[in-house]
């Protein structure tokens, strides 16, 4: 929220300053906007993978423990 009003806030100043520099700025806008959208769009792609990654290794992790556990037992049941 406080973002939204210091880029508000900033406008404002910058019309009441010099109005053409404003349209020139504003003219960007949607490039800024674009990129953040891709940007956004890469960052949850990329964090999607990686949870899908780390559930996969807890998988195998937690079926490793598992056999390790199972050899234990045995071991203990014949000695």
């Amino acid at each position: 929220m406080q973002l939204v009003a210091t880029f508000t806030g900033g406008f404002v100043i910058a019309l009441v300053k010099g109005w053409l520099l404003t349209v020139v700025m504003l003219s960007s806008l949607p490039l800024l906007v674009l990129s953040g959208a891709a940007v956004a769009f890469t960052i949850q792609r990329i964090a999607s993978t990686t949870q899908t990654a780390y559930a996969k290794a807890a998988r195998l992790v937690q079926q490793t423990i598992g056999s390790i556990r199972t050899v234990c037992c045995l071991f203990k049941l014949e000695t």
